[in-house]
């Protein structure tokens, strides 16, 4: 089974979920570095390829988390992240 091309640059996969149009994704880094958005805006890419980046990370910071919130889902804490 094909799952991404890794390589030098981009890395291991750090996970893979299955969204919807209209869910949303969030992305938490070892560092504390997090982003939220819209599933609908990342872009589609074929199973060969090396993937899409959608975070930032400095050196040495890795993706520690990764979640699919369902459409109007919000964070069952009420949003604050705790570490």
């Amino acid at each position: 089974m094909i799952n991404v091309k890794t390589t030098e640059r981009n890395g291991k996969v750090a996970t893979i979920a299955q969204v919807s149009e209209d869910s949303q994704l969030m992305l938490i880094s070892q560092y504390g570095k997090i982003i939220r958005m819209n599933s609908d805006t990342i872009r589609e890419s074929g199973r060969a390829a090396q993937g899409v980046r959608l975070l930032h990370l400095e050196p040495g910071d890795r993706v520690a988390a990764a979640v699919v919130l369902a459409p109007g889902e919000e964070p069952s804490n009420g949003g604050t992240l705790i570490q």
